[in-house]
């Protein structure tokens, strides 16, 4: 295989990788933002209170607290706008911060691995072949 086609092969796998952890992100802002809109307090305490999301185990912690998920996504976001920025960058300089930064990436897809787009490769270390 040449240069060129793994060069394509990896970007192929890189917007992939994004794309998955950026609509996992979404997601969890649709849900906290719509708790945040029925909400009856905006207290930043801890509270527990019932809807619709308090029966999903999976999404019980927005409705425990959407405020840390809300800022926990934008978190999320900053990271992988960092690692694109890198990633994108054809510096030499840059190829190890590109490859750390998808460990990153990889990290936190890891968190949404029970979804079924979620794939076993992502698992791996080193980088996207």
């Amino acid at each position: 295989m040449d240069s060129g086609s793994t060069s394509a092969t990896n970007q192929w796998e890189t917007d992939r990788l994004v794309a998955f952890v950026e609509a996992r992100i979404g997601e969890d802002e649709r849900i906290a933002a719509t708790v945040a809109g029925i909400s009856p307090t905006d207290d930043r305490e801890f509270c527990t209170w019932m809807t619709t999301f308090a029966l999903d185990p999976a999404r019980y912690i927005v409705a425990v607290d959407y405020q840390r998920v809300l800022a926990d996504c934008a978190a999320k976001r900053r990271i992988v706008a960092a690692y694109l920025e890198v990633e994108s960058n054809p510096s030499r300089n840059y190829a190890a911060a590109a490859d750390y930064m998808e460990t990153v990436v990889r990290e936190i897809a890891g968190i949404y691995a029970d979804h079924p787009e979620y794939r076993e490769e992502w698992r791996e270390l080193g980088p996207l072949t």
